[in-house]
């Protein structure tokens, strides 16, 4: 079956029309610098990749799928026309989580190897004694894909691995316990570090807060490489200016940028990075194949990989 998608997203590579037209005999691709542009051709359109805003879903009257350019959709993505439709929202999960996984385990490696301390020094005195990992737990929050690359990498290093999840059964490798999110506070007792990959949703949102900060072990390490609204900043900045929490490691914050007068910016126990966990993976290579892949899936008739569910989007 022939289909035509519209490529409204800015990051359509130039060469996916032709890609897909070779990938599917018959189908038409068209790329959009702006979606408005589009608003003729949505009419007859049967999918589109990146975001369909909601005045171009309104008049689109054969529209089937969505195949959303990135893996983190969030509340904005959907409004209530897309939700309660039968069109079907795809995602482009799965693309970085080696990536994700190294980023925060290096964060967990530079705390135990003190680097916040030595690498400012830049003097050749001693300070404080290493950690040793094989003593440690670790609590990752959020067992998905990256999640389960965390815990096999934590559990080479001879750590203890806990997870919470809420939909997730099965241990993933090197992970010793699972267990749902009614288990969380009980389980941040227990870990010396906490690991966050947990994507945004409506019950993830704001969802490290000053309660669950007190229910952490003092001394222990906080890693955030999921989305900057999962956390309440102040109830952070508070936990570690009081010396509750050891230190704390950030790929995301809230707000982003990170504004230059943050308290964080000035803490030595903070080590952060500007969101850039998922940079040197070759995600565009893998949106392309999932895009591809999805497309013969369409033409077909079969089921479509990573579909999201649009009431949970998570």
């Amino acid at each position: 079956m022939s289909f035509t998608i519209l490529l409204l997203s800015p990051d359509a590579d130039p060469s996916w029309p032709e890609k897909i037209s070779r990938a599917v005999p018959g189908a038409v691709a068209k790329i959009y610098a702006d979606p408005k542009d589009a608003i003729a051709d949505i009419e007859t359109a049967d999918a589109a990749y990146g975001t369909v805003p909601p005045e171009l879903f309104a008049r689109a009257k054969k529209l089937r799928w969505i195949c959303a350019s990135r893996a983190g959709l969030g509340a904005a993505y959907f409004y209530d026309a897309l939700v309660k439709s039968d069109v079907i929202v795809t995602g482009m999960h799965g693309s970085y989580n080696e990536h994700l996984s190294t980023h925060a385990v290096a964060f967990l490696l530079a705390f135990a190897r003190r680097f916040e301390h030595y690498l400012p020094q830049k003097r050749w005195q001693r300070g404080p004694g290493m950690i040793d990992l094989p003593t440690k737990t670790v609590l990752i929050v959020g067992v998905g894909d990256a999640g389960g690359e965390a815990s096999k990498l934590c559990a080479a290093f001879g750590m203890r691995v806990l997870g919470i999840d809420p939909r997730v059964t099965q241990p993933p490798a090197g992970m010793a316990d699972l267990a749902t999110p009614n288990r969380l506070e009980a389980r941040l007792g227990e870990a010396d570090f906490v690991i966050v990959t947990t994507p945004e949703t409506p019950d993830t949102l704001g969802m490290f807060n000053a309660r669950l900060f007190s229910r952490m072990k003092r001394g222990a390490y906080f890693i955030n490489i999921a989305r900057g609204r999962c956390v309440v900043t102040q109830d952070l900045i508070a936990a570690l200016q009081s010396g509750h929490l050891a230190g704390a490691g950030l790929d995301v914050v809230d707000p982003e940028p990170l504004p230059s007068d943050s308290p964080l910016w000035g803490m030595p126990n903070v080590l952060i990075t500007p969101h850039v966990a998922i940079l040197g993976t070759p995600y565009r290579q893998k949106w392309e194949a999932i895009l591809l892949e999805n497309c013969r899936r369409f033409a077909a008739g079969q089921p479509l990989l990573n579909v999201v569910d649009k009431e949970k989007w998570y």
